[in-house]
């Protein structure tokens, strides 16, 4: 009879743990619920009532890209973890996934470190960078992409572990799901990305959505604690690393020469298109408003000529439109009621925007000019 008991526990408890182990491996503590309303709260708050903080936050090279990067990427290293310690096929693949969004999010070090992308990512990708997701005609829309990820892991994971077989099925695919109780922060997060109710809002999302997996797959709330402030820290110090740049005399002579010819064949050369001059105003990478028609590229003569005499590779980037840190040049105008502003402008050294369209800021590279019809 005992022999039998022992038995049944030992079954039950068999049972019990092939149910339990398709589930995140650590609980969902009340703090993180506090964090993650705090976090959406605060940015909601900030584009309604101080957009330009809120803008100067969400640029490229900012604090929360930096820290999303660091986020996604302790959530890939715990799912790879877990995967190869207990052989979870589906583990490996979301801790891949995390690994590459990580490596997406900041262009895989392109801007840190000034590379020039290759002539296929300068023409094809719409964000002329080192990144495969912005290929949108191989890729689709990277936004879409994150919202099925997030509804697919978030959502229906959860869900399918309700069921019996559900559960099974998970465990014999190595999938581990995020426990129920955050279910409803993927949904929103998922559901933000779709309604994107302020600018930017994809920005802040992605890094709600790496505190997310980091919360799957990190062994204990402390863990993950600890994993986002060692982030936190990360990005605060990138974000003051890379509003840092170096640049010779030669390529700030160079980059202010091309800004110029480029501007002014777009005011008074053939450079401008008629729906340049008949829109509102533009604001858009060089080559994109040259794909979209704004722009001649047999307009841009004197571009060709400038002499950038350090630069062997001028004639090469020129043919995309970028600066000579490997950065795209960038077009605004804005018509008024009796002129018209044009503005062409680099990043500059430290490869990140510090003004705005039309005002300059930081090293950024370009004064504007104002025409009179």
């Amino acid at each position: 009879m005992n022999e039998r008991a022992a038995t049944l526990a030992r079954d039950a408890t068999s049972r019990s743990t092939r149910e339990t182990a398709v589930l995140a491996p650590s609980p969902f503590p009340v703090t993180a619920h506090v964090l993650l309303a705090l976090w959406v709260s605060c940015m909601v708050l900030l584009g309604v009532q101080a957009p330009d903080v809120y803008e100067s936050l969400m640029q490229e090279d900012r604090f929360v890209e930096w820290w999303t990067v660091p986020l996604f990427a302790a959530a890939g290293v715990f799912a790879l973890r877990r995967a190869i310690r207990h052989r979870r096929a589906f583990d490996a693949l979301v801790g891949a996934f995390c690994i590459f969004v990580a490596g997406e999010e900041f262009s895989w070090g392109q801007r840190l470190l000034g590379i020039t992308p290759p002539a296929p990512f300068l023409e094809h990708n719409y964000q002329q960078e080192l990144t495969l997701h912005n290929f949108a005609g191989v890729f689709g829309q990277p936004g879409a992409a994150l919202i099925l990820a997030l509804a697919g892991f978030g959502v229906l994971l959860p869900s399918i572990t309700a069921i019996r077989r559900g559960r099974a099925l998970l465990e014999h695919i190595g999938a581990t799901a995020p426990r129920p109780v955050m279910l409803p922060w993927f949904a929103l997060a998922a559901g933000l990305l779709a309604m994107y109710p302020l600018p930017f809002t994809g920005e802040w999302v992605e890094a709600m959505a790496g505190g997310l997996f980091l919360l799957t797959y990190a062994p204990a709330p402390r863990t993950s604690a600890a994993a986002a402030l060692i982030g936190a820290a990360f990005a605060l110090a990138l974000t003051a690393w890379s509003g840092r740049g170096s640049a010779t005399p030669a390529q700030l002579a160079c980059a202010q020469a091309e800004a110029a010819a480029i501007a002014n064949e777009l005011a008074y050369g053939e450079a401008a298109t008629a729906r340049l001059a008949g829109a509102r105003s533009v604001h858009k990478r060089a080559f994109t408003a040259v794909e979209e028609g704004y722009v001649r590229p047999d307009g841009l003569t004197a571009l060709r000529a400038v002499a950038c005499p350090e630069d062997s590779a001028a004639s090469a980037r020129r043919a995309y439109l970028i600066d000579p840190w490997g950065t795209a040049y960038w077009i605004a105008t804005e018509r008024g009621a009796d002129s018209i502003t044009v503005r062409v402008y680099s990043f500059g050294p430290n490869r990140r925007r510090d003004g705005g369209a039309l005002e300059a800021g930081g090293d950024d590279i370009g004064a504007p000019l104002v025409i009179r019809p």
